[in-house]
């Protein structure tokens, strides 16, 4: 389990503008404006090499042609774009900084979120099924 947490923490998912247009239904030219205007910000792996596009950056590709399908202006779906990131970034943190253990029994994913810091005799355990459910658990030490 260490090394699979370890994988998922490392993982660095990209695209070139195909795929990218392909999966966020913004067309070529919408993405290359809007990096333009530094609302995303690709990659290049190495000289010489395509552009790459985030998991972040397809994300915000894919809100930014959200809102405006929906009618708002580029201005306003970059600032709630930016807004909704620090939501995503979060639990994005907690996902890697806090996941000590996860399993899966069935159609069920347990996620240990291991101790409490106010009580590091317990752990945070949450059940994520069809409903999620979150519990305090005696510590499980590695």
């Amino acid at each position: 389990m260490d090394e699979f947490k370890r994988q998922v923490q490392d993982l660095d998912v990209s695209m070139g503008i195909g795929e990218t247009s392909r999966v966020t239904g913004a067309t070529a030219t919408q993405i290359r404006y809007w990096e333009k205007k530094g609302i995303v910000h690709p990659i290049r792996h190495g000289v010489g090499q395509n552009k790459r596009y985030s998991y972040r950056d397809i994300v915000t590709i894919s809100f930014v042609k959200s809102m405006i399908d929906q009618g708002y202006t580029l201005a306003k779906a970059e600032k709630d774009a930016a807004t909704h990131f620090t939501f995503a970034e979060a639990l994005q943190m907690i996902v890697k900084e806090r996941v000590h253990l996860a399993a899966q029994t069935g159609h069920t994913l347990t996620l240990n979120f291991g101790p409490l810091d106010n009580d590091p005799g317990y752990d945070v355990v949450a059940e994520v099924g069809d409903q999620v459910s979150l519990k305090r658990v005696p510590h499980q030490a590695k």
